[in-house]
């Protein structure tokens, strides 16, 4: 049955390349003619990067060399116990993913099995070896034991009798956990964005899904409406904004904005995290987007919005390109606000977010509630300090100040 799926799997990647290389003659053309990019090589490196070893593409995808302009790669992060979102996100994604995962000590060794599973044993395995990157970093004073390059610990055969060794995990037996070392997110997040292949990413979490076919999708609409149109092109820097939506542990992730839009009047899906932080989700418009009637098919703008005023604490997820500003790479996952420089940035840089209408990303099913905050509070505070009495003062001299915008 493992072997049917399998083919079945392969056969539906084969068709999603050859969906993205057949595209319109006209929108290639315009994407190749308009976007500003470079087509790099796709190689392993590793190099020490201020405090970590990197190892980049230690896993190599399948799908080799992409021109830069002709796709777009969903770049993330993670630890060795969210791998269980790697296929999930793959089979609605179809396209390059760029994954960092954070791997210091002895989590290096599951981490190592955990790629080995998925890319011999997962029955979603031709997926991840068709489109997944991966690339390992880790503190340069929290080495592992043993690294073996990836053309030697890649050729290992996984144990494909047991669970994935990326399940079930006790967090507080993970090195990390044993050595109080917080989670780089930020670190993550721009190893795998420097590491795309293509001029478009889309910077997200690895259990944010996001809606079938929107890469297609996408590049046709960057073809037809965005680029390449004589007098329509844009004079301040944008990006495209997907919204973020929860549903029930017990419910599938909505494929299409109606399904959505029934699962949020049964009470089955919700905004993300507006028990959490509503002001750094909500952004403007929400309810008419919830509201409005499909109307079309086709991907468009539904409304634009700035990161200032009444959005402030905006953080959006979106299309952008490798050229956004990054992330400050000090900041960690549990000190809290590790997007706030970034969208800082953007806000003085004044960045358009226009926000698509028939796209959405939804979270791993589960609806996430509020947790213990004082189990974070002395890392938030850490970070907070950081950010004001030095961070704040070198994004102002870098980036200079602009009304309305703030960190």
């Amino acid at each position: 049955m493992f072997r049917l799926f399998g083919l079945l799997i392969s056969l539906i990647v084969l068709s999603f390349v050859l969906g993205i290389s057949c595209l319109e003659k006209g929108t290639l053309a315009k994407l190749k003619k308009f976007v500003n990019c470079e087509s790099k090589a796709y190689k392993s490196s590793h190099a020490i990067y201020k405090d970590y070893w990197v190892l980049e593409n230690y896993v190599m995808a399948e799908h080799g060399d992409i021109p830069c302009y002709s796709n777009v790669t969903y770049t993330t992060h993670a630890d060795y116990t969210y791998l269980d979102n790697v296929v999930p996100l793959l089979e609605r994604w179809r396209s390059p993913l760029s994954l960092a995962i954070y791997a210091p000590g002895t989590d290096f060794e599951p981490t190592i099995q955990s790629i080995l599973y998925l890319l011999q044993c997962h029955p979603g395995h031709d997926l991840v070896r068709q489109l997944c990157s991966i690339h390992l970093y880790f503190d340069v004073e929290h080495l592992p034991q043993v690294v073996l390059p990836p053309e030697t610990a890649l050729k290992e055969p996984a144990n494909c009798n047991g669970p994935p060794p990326y399940v079930n995990v006790f967090k507080g037996n993970m090195y990390r956990a044993q050595n109080t070392l917080d989670y780089p997110v930020n670190m993550g997040r721009n190893i795998a964005r420097r590491a795309s292949l293509t001029h478009y990413v889309l910077a997200s979490d690895i259990e944010l899904y996001p809606t079938p076919g929107l890469v297609s999708d996408y590049l046709h609409f960057l073809g037809r409406q965005v680029i390449g149109i004589p007098g329509q092109q844009p004079t301040s820097p944008l990006v495209h904004v997907l919204r973020i939506f929860e549903v029930m542990s017990n419910v599938s992730v909505p494929n299409t904005k109606p399904e959505l839009q029934e699962m949020l009047k049964s009470g089955e899906a919700v905004p993300f995290h507006m028990d959490i932080c509503e002001a750094c989700h909500r952004g403007p418009n929400l309810e008419e987007w919830i509201n409005a009637s499909v109307v079309s098919q086709e991907l468009n703008v539904f409304n634009v919005g700035h990161r200032s005023e009444n959005n402030n604490n905006w953080e959006p997820i979106f299309v952008g390109t490798v050229e956004d500003p990054p992330y400050d790479e000090r900041l960690t996952w549990e000190g809290q606000r590790d997007k706030m420089t970034q969208a800082y940035a953007m806000c003085v840089l004044d960045y358009e977010f226009h926000i698509l209408d028939n796209a959405f990303l939804v979270h791993k099913p589960g609806i996430k509630q509020p947790g213990n905050r004082k189990e974070i509070f002395p890392q938030e505070r850490r970070n907070n300090g950081l950010i004001n009495k030095k961070i704040s003062r070198e994004m102002r001299m870098t980036y200079g100040t602009r009304s309305g915008c703030v960190i």
